[in-house]
């Protein structure tokens, strides 16, 4: 069984129609591609902050 091929034009017309129909699943996937570098900011600064409170407990003990 061969599958048939869409065209350029199938596909963008194709992906159109999905987001019409899910116009909230869209602004969700740029909204968690937004957020990622957020939660890479934050993930850097709580370790860095783990980090030092390590090093002031070694330090006073």
């Amino acid at each position: 069984m061969t599958e048939r091929k869409r065209s350029a034009q199938q596909q963008v017309a194709d992906e159109a129609d999905r987001k019409a129909q899910n116009p909230n699943g869209a602004r969700q996937t740029i909204a968690d591609s937004q957020a990622d570098p957020e939660f890479q900011e934050n993930h850097r600064r709580l370790r860095a902050e783990r980090l030092a409170r390590e090093v002031a407990g070694k330090i006073g003990k």
